[in-house]
């Protein structure tokens, strides 16, 4: 939306009715949650408040530190929304490369103003202060619908207040009442003129705004057809996807998929493998020349070395020849008498015990898929 006489007397910056996707993970449906305002502040240091003792302290490490405050109209209807507001609001600032967003450090922090009402008309609301994690947003705001839908029901009012959050105690508390906006006394600040915006000033932000996340989901999806499930986490980790799309150019379309679920299940995020070798793997593992196991084992060496080399070093080769895996499966079968008994009596998943036991004792260089035809055979 376009930006209209931003720069206002009280020194907030004003978005008409801006509108934020948000994706309820239930019914797959967006629902949009608008912007009300942005405020450029500065930081001006923090109170501590030490348990069990009757004085605090201020820290100033933070003041003069310059942060913005976002405001969003009352269209968040759960606790559940509002907590996944504030990792789409978060993921968004990564992928902008405003701000690391890092909640432990104090870089994002997340505030609630709640109400309940039983009419169409809004409530009087609470805020809960310095929320600094995303499972503390979602904790504090059903805390909160609870305790003001049960002063409700008992017929009690609720007071304008900011409450704090105690998270060992899963409770909100009550710090002090709240002011309203015009108690605040805002007056106009001459240095701050207003800042009008053309539309072709607009258009060009707008056309330097990266792909953000929504969008390179649906893309993930369309361009390499991955379970939504899989794009989440490639989507939520801007490293992560951005490595796996550099992999993906090495690869064949029938195996993006395998190297999407290795890149995830496997956390190749914590080393540090070039595509290329990262490709050639997933590709070695399709032919049928390693197993997972061995994949899995060899990800530290391919950090400098290609995985061919790896292999044919370490004699990793995965076995696919039947006579040598009979034999390994001939012992393994004699070694567990009673699993053949089980067998007999209809037990079928004894099947996974003994490929398993396979898998083993071949140092995981045996083919599963063939463990699995020839302990069928032996079997039957």
């Amino acid at each position: 939306s376009q930006l209209y006489n931003p720069l206002c007397s009280n020194g907030y910056l004003k978005l008409k009715e801006t509108e934020f996707p948000l994706r309820n993970s239930v019914s797959k449906r967006t629902k949009s949650i608008r912007i009300r305002e942005i405020h450029l502040e500065e930081d001006t240091g923090r109170l501590i408040h030490p348990e069990d003792e009757n004085y605090s302290l201020v820290d100033f490490n933070r003041a003069g530190v310059p942060l913005m405050e976002l405001v969003t109209e009352p269209d968040i209807a759960s606790a559940k929304e509002a907590r996944q507001f504030a990792q789409d609001l978060h993921l968004i600032m990564h992928y902008l490369d405003v701000s690391d967003a890092d909640m432990e450090k104090g870089q994002m922090r997340v505030e609630i103003n709640l109400s309940i009402s039983k009419s169409k008309e809004l409530g009087t609301k609470t805020e809960i202060k310095n929320l600094n994690s995303f499972r503390s947003v979602e904790r504090a705001a059903d805390y909160e619908i609870k305790r003001q839908t049960e002063l409700l029901d008992k017929g009690e009012k609720i007071i304008q207040e900011t409450r704090g959050w105690d998270d060992l105690k899963g409770i909100t508390v009550s710090q002090r009442e709240k002011e309203s906006a015009h108690d605040y006394r805002y007056f106009p600040e001459p240095d701050l003129p207003p800042l009008h915006f053309t539309a072709d000033f607009i258009d060009k932000i707008r056309s330097e705004i990266p792909e953000l996340p929504r969008q390179r989901k649906e893309r993930f999806i369309k361009d390499y057809g991955l379970d939504e499930k899989n794009v989440d986490v490639l989507v939520y980790d801007k490293n992560l996807g951005e490595y796996f799309e550099t992999v993906a150019k090495g690869l064949s379309f029938d195996l993006i998929k395998s190297a999407a679920d290795f890149l995830i299940n496997a956390e190749v995020k914590n080393y540090n493998i070039p595509p290329e070798n990262f490709s050639q793997m997933i590709t070695l593992i399709k032919d049928g020349k390693i197993s997972k196991t061995t994949a899995k084992e060899i990800l530290p060496e391919i950090t400098t070395k290609q995985p061919s080399e790896v292999i044919k070093e370490r004699g990793l080769e995965q076995m696919s020849g039947e006579g040598d895996l009979e034999k390994i499966i001939k012992e393994v079968i004699s070694q567990n008498p009673k699993a053949m008994e089980d067998y007999k009596k209809g037990k079928t998943n004894v099947l996974q015990f003994l490929a398993g036991q396979v898998m083993a004792a071949s140092k995981g260089r045996a083919n599963p898929k063939l463990v699995g035809d020839i302990l069928q055979k032996f079997l039957s």
